[in-house]
């Protein structure tokens, strides 16, 4: 608007209402009651833009806007029914908020609410998808709500965006959840408005909150397995202890085959397996373990700390006769079944009568395995 449109709007008499109920609105101390329900009270209240029909112009009454600009009580009854419409929409109708919001950027936003964006953004780190803008879409919710009416919804499967947390641990209006140190109890979750986590998803498309199965989250379920979760976890175990891709990929024909992957050559290099940390990282993760238990006292942590890792380091003996008729090695795996056991000791005495040192036996024992799995295994490699 022009300087001149601005004087002319302000010398409209409704505006002169307008300024008064504005005052009116203004509230004081002496206003509100000490035991007044202040949101509901706003909630209840009615918004004058909203609420108020247009003022029309009587027939002897003139209208300024028309005679100065040539804008018409019609004119001004469509402009107002759009802005109902469009404000309706706004609040019932689910469409993208988020790339609306993503539109608005960051112009009206006060400098501490920035500085706490950034800091959240680097609470994030990076992230697969683009953050920023739902931060922005977050600004208009409370986050901490929306996390705890989320497990009200769904309590064995939430769904919990990756963009919610650090806001918690960044934002000043989420200081109370720090200072309780993120300890929210089940009534804190009843409690929760699942109203506000329906419209933060109808913001982006949603007609109902979604839910997902357990399956789908990364919620860990402390139930015992079933039998069949049991077999394939054995069953796995197994694969990765006695099958390495590696080997495969090597042509023992190819004339280029170095002799770290010949298993006749004494240079020989067995593969890094790709399911298993390598031996480095094994060495690094144990010290590292046993450094945890430097200043421990009591024998109880020690017998813990060697029960779940230790290491050990043994005198390599050069055997010049077996490494003259070395010829291959047998590996029988089998379950720690007694029976399995006492025919994989046969096997290994046998093949020393027969074979001495020209075939070395190992008997692998696959702690998953049960006696009804029926597995015994015998390869040369």
């Amino acid at each position: 608007l022009t300087e001149e449109q601005e004087d002319i709007i302000e010398k409209l008499p409704f505006m002169k209402d307008i300024q008064a109920k504005a005052r009116e609105m203004i509230l004081v101390e002496s206003d509100v009651d000490a035991e007044m329900d202040l949101a509901s009270a706003v909630e209840r209240a009615p918004e004058f833009m909203m609420d108020d029909e247009y003022p029309l112009h009587s027939s002897d009454e003139s209208n300024i806007l028309e005679s100065s600009i040539g804008v018409t009580d019609d004119d001004m009854q469509k402009l107002d029914d759009a802005y109902r419409m469009v404000r309706n929409s706004m609040d019932e109708e689910p469409w993208d908020k988020v790339m609306v919001r993503e539109m608005e950027g960051f112009d009206n936003l006060a400098n501490e609410t920035l500085d706490e964006i950034e800091d959240c953004l680097d609470e994030l780190g990076g992230s697969s998808y683009n953050v920023t803008r739902w931060l922005l879409y977050d600004l208009d919710f409370n986050v901490s709500n929306l996390m705890l009416a989320s497990i009200k919804h769904n309590p064995e499967a939430p769904v919990l965006f990756h963009h919610w947390y650090p806001q918690l641990v960044t934002y000043s209006r989420y200081k109370d959840a720090r200072m309780r140190d993120y300890d929210f109890s089940w009534e804190d979750v009843q409690n929760s408005d699942t109203a506000e986590l329906q419209k933060y998803y109808r913001g982006f498309g949603y007609d109902e909150i979604p839910a997902k199965a357990p399956s789908e989250t990364g919620v860990v379920s402390f139930e015992d397995l079933d039998e069949e979760e049991i077999k394939m976890a054995a069953f796995e175990s197994w694969m990765a202890e006695v099958y390495n891709p590696e080997s495969d990929r090597k042509d023992f024909d190819d004339d280029d085959l170095q002799d770290t992957d010949n298993v006749f050559s004494e240079y020989y290099e067995h593969p890094q397996h790709p399911d298993k940390p390598t031996f480095e990282d094994v060495e690094e993760d144990l010290e590292n373990w046993n450094e945890e238990f430097e200043n421990a006292e009591d024998s109880e942590s020690f017998a813990y700390r060697d029960q779940m890792g230790q290491s050990f380091k043994y005198d390599v003996i050069r055997d010049e006769e077996f490494q003259k008729e070395f010829r291959g090695h047998l590996v029988v795996s089998c379950s720690p079944d007694d029976d399995d056991l006492e025919v994989a000791e046969k096997i290994t005495v046998r093949f020393q009568e027969e074979f001495g040192k020209q075939v070395w036996v190992e008997t692998r024992i696959e702690e998953l395995a049960r006696e009804e799995d029926n597995v015994f295994e015998i390869w040369l490699e």
